[in-house]
């Protein structure tokens, strides 16, 4: 068997780059507010994170492209710190995904020298390389949970043995020769300079550290330059003066502080963030819980109980994870009744008369005449002629139409659509080949745009959909776009559905909760077709549903049209040719 080895950039020097390119090409405000989309109360912590990390990817461009590592900053890491459950964890997995890095998660807590009981530096190091190894030229984020452990306390209050000097190779960045721990493993190579390390811990006591600092220097603390007794500080203030020589005085060696380019704070969440965690945001668990319990069904939280909530995760010191708790038995609740129960489609948390949460059922009558309204359609529709969205006579209007995607598919047969999907590169030149059609005259020139958003995000939704009747074809991609043009309540559309369910009711956010306890199950095309996505909704409501139309328009003429199928296939087949084993440069994708 040949040594499994994490190929550095001399080798991948070309995927690399581009890797990174495709990083950097986002505008660094468009991913903080991406980010934002998921972290709640944490918007400074998010802007400077986003700022060190893409510091950090473009020392990596320029390495990538042979610039001496004498002549570019010290290799890339920070510590962040924060009391327990302030979001650490949490915030460097939202970073990780939104911006395409492969994460990898070690808790450092567990972390021993070579040959004692427990996980070593070395061992840890050997997951990174294979996780870079698998990759496509992407940089790996080492996230080192716990990293406060590092430092091993006695009860006389010295230290025992730690592994910090362990890491000091890896934060120089060079190239580590991982020498085998167990039988039947080989040498393994790997590029620390393509590692962007991220240490994190709670650092419990270290605020009475940065308060004898202050005190002994008799620094001015306050923003302003006034004078402010550092006793009067909170916690989280005298965290946010923590500075490199408080780690040492915490216990770290200087030699492994001082490769760290950064400490940044992650404050503890205030009530009113937690509120918005339980109601008014976007990932809040108001909107978590109804996602689960698919269309037509809906799970409300009061404000009274939203408050509730809050002010008792914020008095536990639990934060959001105390959330979880408190609501876990009536998440349940309101989940068995409301799909054991046709009757009743909306489930009410609020706060009864005795000061305590309860969960109420009730029938919403507002539903109730949608789902008439609809039924009325159908039976219209089965009357004979179309309904109100072109559809055949007889199919509904919220199943896919079997004839279309049999149709589509029956004119793009012997196209290579297959191979032109199955990877994020060929899906967007996908996406932008179908967009990019003539015979379409648009009224707003954004429609183009949201239109290669749209026919993207579709495209990756069903490359990463579990469920096996997804099918990954043409056809089946302008059925999935008519549900774009088929509203709910309050502006949203099946098609929206299809995209933040969870797991369970076939959408892609639940792989997102998966990853909170397993980083690998959400990959980065779920991430990309997200993304897209949501970009696309950012888009005006008449804007997104010419973009919806343009996104249909070239396969459906296809259909129809012998000439247009043949023209179809030429370019599928264009796409796949850019992407096989020749790149990208041998197609001509130039619109």
């Amino acid at each position: 068997m040949s040594d499994v080895r994490a190929s550095g950039f001399g080798t991948d020097a070309g995927g690399s780059v581009e890797a990174i390119e495709r990083m950097l090409a986002r505008p660094r405000d468009e991913v903080v507010r991406e980010c934002k989309r998921y972290v709640v109360g944490q918007d400074a912590v998010l802007e400077e994170v986003v700022g060190l990390t893409y510091s950090c990817l473009q020392r990596m461009e320029m390495r990538a492209r042979g610039v001496d590592d004498l002549d570019l900053p010290r290799a890339c890491a920070f510590m962040l710190s924060g009391s327990t459950a302030s979001g650490k964890s949490f915030i460097m997995k939202v970073v990780a995904k939104v911006m395409g890095l492969e994460l990898v998660s070690i808790d450092c807590s567990g972390i021993t020298g070579a040959g004692w009981v427990g996980d070593s530096v070395s061992s840890e190091l050997r997951r990174v390389a294979g996780v870079m190894g698998r990759g496509d030229g992407r940089p790996v984020l080492a996230f080192w949970d716990e990293a406060d452990k590092l430092v091993r306390k006695t009860r006389e209050g010295g230290r025992s043995f730690d592994s910090q000097g362990n890491f000091l190779k890896l934060l120089d960045g060079g190239r580590l020769e991982l020498a085998p721990e167990a039988q039947g493993q080989h040498e393994v190579t790997l590029d620390a300079g393509r590692v962007l390390n991220v240490f994190a811990g709670a650092f419990m006591g270290i605020e009475d550290i940065v308060r004898k600092r202050l005190l002994a220097g008799g620094l001015a603390v306050a923003g302003d330059g006034d004078k402010v007794a550092p006793g009067l500080l909170t916690p989280d203030e005298l965290r946010s003066r923590m500075n490199l020589q408080d780690l040492v005085s915490w216990g770290f060696m200087p030699e492994f502080v001082g490769r760290f380019g950064a400490v940044v704070c992650v404050p503890s969440l205030s009530c009113e963030s937690l509120r918005r965690i339980v109601k008014g945001s976007e990932r809040s668990l108001e909107r978590r819980v109804s996602n689960l319990l698919g269309a037509g069904r809906e799970f409300a939280i009061t404000d009274a109980a939203a408050g509730k909530i809050a002010r008792e995760a914020h008095a536990s010191g639990l934060g959001a994870r105390r959330i979880d708790q408190i609501t876990n038995h009536f998440e349940a609740e309101a989940t068995v009744r409301l799909h054991a129960d046709a009757d009743v489609n909306r489930a009410t948390l609020d706060v009864g008369d005795d000061g305590k949460l309860c969960l109420a059922f009730d029938f919403d009558e507002d539903a109730a005449g949608e789902k008439d309204e609809a039924a009325c359609a159908e039976d219209d529709a089965a009357d004979g002629g179309s309904d109100a969205d072109g559809l055949p006579a007889g199919t509904s209007r919220f199943e896919p139409n079997e004839r279309l995607i049999s149709a589509v598919d029956g004119a793009v047969a012997g196209a290579r659509w297959s191979e032109a999907a199955a990877t994020p590169e060929g899906r967007e030149l996908l996406a932008r080949r179908l967009a990019h059609y003539q015979r379409w005259r648009v009224r707003d020139t954004r429609s183009v745009t949201g239109a290669e958003l749209l026919l993207e995000a579709v495209i990756g939704y069903l490359a990463v959909n579990r469920d096996p009747d997804m099918k990954q074809t043409l056809g089946n991609v302008c059925a999935l776009l008519r549900f774009a043009g088929i509203h709910m309540r309050d502006g949203w559309t099946y098609l929206d559905t299809f995209f933040f369910g969870r797991v369970e009711a076939c959408g892609l956010r639940g792989l997102e909760e998966r990853a909170c306890s397993d980083p690998a199950y959400c990959s980065c095309d779920a991430v990309r077709a997200l993304s897209c996505y949501r970009r696309y909704l950012e888009l005006p409501r008449e804007v997104r549903a010419e973009a919806a139309r343009l996104a249909e328009a070239r396969a459906e003429d296809a259909a129809e049209s012998d000439r247009e199928a043949a023209w179809l296939r030429a370019d599928i087949n264009a796409v796949a040719d850019a992407v096989d084993k020749e790149g990208f440069g041998g197609a001509p994708l130039i619109f």
